[in-house]
């Protein structure tokens, strides 16, 4: 068998409030600094800070993490391995109905291609069916694991595993 793998981050949203606060204040600021420039209220300076304090606030996600790292998923071409505080879960590639991939975002990856803030990586995820019971769980994609992902992928749709992508990055997976 091939010596593919890939491990991921596995992730829960964390759900701070001084982040949501933060991303909301940023596009009031923002706002504000539009309305300013367009009114041409306040001078341009005034427009500027505006502008300036609004997109740092926009990208408070980098310095207040949105979600907490609670354990690893290893997608091997046999078998998905699930490590986290509740010990270690095999669960073989065979045994699995249902299974999709969901590719949201790549941190780093701008939004809409041209973008004052970058996405985090974090809206991702994979689900399937194992005894009955639907598994979800939400990963984090940094640039760096989307070759190895790739081959997973690839390797799953060649051994006719019964697998769907819905990729929404700018990344070729097949």
């Amino acid at each position: 068998m091939d010596k593919i793998e890939v491990i991921l981050p596995l992730i829960v949203n964390s759900r701070s409030i001084v982040l949501r606060i933060l991303i909301w204040g940023g596009v009031l600021f923002v706002c504000i600094a539009f309305i300013n420039f367009i009114r041409g209220e306040g001078g341009g300076l005034v427009s500027i800070v505006f502008l300036f304090i609004g997109i740092l606030m926009l990208n408070a996600n980098y310095v207040i993490k949105e979600y907490s790292v609670i354990g690893t998923i290893c997608l091997l071409p046999d078998k998905i391995t699930v490590s986290n505080e509740n010990g270690l879960n095999n669960y073989p590639i065979v045994n699995l109905d249902q299974l999709e991939i969901f590719l949201l975002e790549i941190k780093g990856e701008f939004y809409g291609g041209k973008a004052i803030t970058t996405k985090t990586g974090v809206r991702n995820f994979i689900k399937f069916r194992y005894q009955g019971e639907v598994k979800e769980m939400m990963f984090l994609l940094e640039d760096q694991w989307t070759f190895q992902l790739s081959q997973i992928i690839q390797f799953w749709q060649r051994s006719n595993i019964d697998v769907v992508l819905h990729n929404q990055t700018r990344k070729q997976f097949v």
